[in-house]
């Protein structure tokens, strides 16, 4: 065949399928970036240039749309009534290809996870045997852990920033505390963050290439498999059984040695930790492998110190840039407190006002950068509005576009303002308790009904106590109060710049923690 013949008929194809693609029944009439009718890459370029969470809100008012087309098959909606018939209970939406590249890698081969897992049957069967493990009543035993690693947190504060006056990356102490603290409920062992006063043997560092990897691979699922064939440095795949996957298996067997041995029962003191539960679970089930007990121990430390250390980086920096905030949490823990680390059941049920900025702090800024997609599943779906999209579509909500729903969280829906968490003045107890329902059934902080983020609990028992715990005992200070942080948007929301000075309150001390 002539070549000229050859070339011509393959851009016609590739002209016919871009066409095909762009004007599919169902999609051809939902507003949206020209590119991102035809392909992913539209949106590739967005994450990788990490204002992809950050456009999406303009993106809707752009196109004044509750929907719009981000992707050839992808649609973003904000439209708060559409929440349960994506996400609720009896939604027969699964996830999208978005999580083939997600789970992890053990002995070569991919492990299920959660997250990872399409269709609510796998996750459900991966989900039940460890579920009773991170009930609230159990979750509330690990409180020892928790308590364990604020005393470390605070004397490292002292040793290294308090007593000398330098200046603490706050950004990253923080998120060291809530390594340490989740591996120690995970494995009874600190991963040694605060100790270290850093990274320990890269694992910071590795984790960050793999979720950057990720980000780019929940985008376009594609360049998984691309990955595999292509031997160019810059597009290889992290290695996923480096120094994190093998830190976590090595604990893992000392834990398995330690249950078979019997040692692991003999400090009585000690509560049990979700290795306990993961090992009592493939006990009373042989088919939970070895490799899903790693997918089970680093879903744990990756998702706990992800989330944790953003809302508690957001809930700080809100705080100190807002000081009424500071006073009104100061003034309500010298009224309400009588020790430290503040006991979770106070901070969560004593101390309103703090628990309204943890809400709000979860509210305002969203963990994951992308859509928490689903697909249309035989029969298709009609929304609210009365668009019908026919099965094999797949449409998404973000946690901030919902967040700024003017219908759900108020005029101010874009302003950080932990009144909106309690009543109004003048309001009845009957239209308050309207008003917070709707809320809360619009939150997407944790996710959304059956695939909701499992350790919730965990990372609440954390971030309520913090808050306290931190304006209880320090006056933290800004080095550079008048320039905003720094965002990095890529797999999770990471803030940066929140270099501070650190002092103790009054006649606070160590031993105001009982050191």
């Amino acid at each position: 065949m002539d070549p000229l013949v050859l070339f011509s008929v393959v851009i016609f194809l590739i002209i016919v399928y871009l066409l095909r693609t762009a004007f599919q029944a169902g999609l051809a009439g939902i507003p949206g970036p020209f590119l991102a009718k035809f392909t992913n890459l539209w949106r590739l370029y967005k994450v990788w240039n990490w204002t992809f969470k950050q456009d999406l809100p303009a993106l809707h008012e752009y196109y004044n749309s509750q929907l719009i087309r981000v992707g050839p098959n992808l649609l973003s909606c904000t439209d708060p009534r559409a929440v349960e018939i994506i996400y609720g209970f009896q939604s027969q939406f699964k996830k999208s290809d978005m999580v083939k590249a997600m789970g992890p890698i053990y002995q070569g081969k991919r492990q299920p996870t959660m997250f990872a897992a399409a269709d609510n049957k796998t996750h459900a069967a991966i989900r039940r045997p460890v579920a009773p493990a991170y009930a609230m009543s159990k979750i509330i035993q690990f409180e020892p852990f928790v308590d364990k690693s604020m005393r470390l947190f605070y004397t490292r504060l002292d040793e290294l920033f308090i007593s000398t006056g330098n200046v603490c990356d706050y950004h990253n102490w923080v998120q060291y505390w809530a390594f340490d603290v989740i591996s120690e409920m995970t494995m009874s062992r600190s991963l040694r963050f605060m100790e270290a006063g850093g990274d320990v043997d890269g694992v910071m560092k590795q984790l960050t290439k793999e979720t950057d990897y990720r980000a780019l691979t929940l985008t376009m699922p594609e360049i998984d498999e691309l990955a595999k064939w292509n031997p160019l440095r810059w597009l290889s795949k992290p290695d996923q059984s480096a120094s994190f996957a093998l830190r976590c298996k090595r604990i893992l067997q000392q834990r398995m040695d330690e249950q078979t041995s019997g040692a692991a029962t003999t400090d009585a003191n000690r509560p049990a930790d979700f290795t306990s539960a993961f090992l009592e679970a493939q006990a009373k089930d042989p088919s939970i492998s070895d490799g899903q007990l790693i997918g089970y121990a680093k879903a744990n430390l990756t998702a706990g110190s992800d989330t944790t250390s953003v809302i508690l980086r957001t809930a700080v920096y809100y705080a100190l840039k807002q000081p009424w905030i500071a006073k009104r949490i100061v003034e309500e823990v010298d009224t309400k407190v009588k020790s430290f680390p503040v006991p979770f059941h106070t901070a969560r049920f004593d101390l309103p006002f703090c628990a309204a900025v943890v809400r709000e702090s979860l509210r305002k800024h969203f963990a994951f950068m992308a859509l928490l997609e689903r697909e249309v599943p035989a029969g298709g779906c009609e929304l609210p509005d009365g668009t019908k999209l026919p099965a094999g579509v797949v449409i998404g909500m973000h946690g901030d576009t919902i967040g700024l729903s003017k219908d759900i969280f108020g005029e101010n829906a874009d302003v950080f303002d932990p009144l909106r968490w309690l009543p109004r003045a003048g309001e009845s107890p009957e239209s308050f308790e309207k008003r917070r329902k709707a809320m809360n059934a619009h939150d997407l902080a944790f996710g959304h009904g059956t695939r909701s983020c499992i350790g919730r609990h965990v990372a609440e028992m954390e971030i309520y106590k913090f808050i306290p715990t931190f304006f209880g005992l320090l006056e933290p200070r800004f080095v550079r109060p008048d320039e905003p942080w720094q965002l990095r948007q890529l797999f999770v929301f990471k803030q940066s710049g929140m270099d501070m000075y650190l002092k103790w309150r009054n006649d606070r001390s160590l031993a105001s923690l009982g050191i």
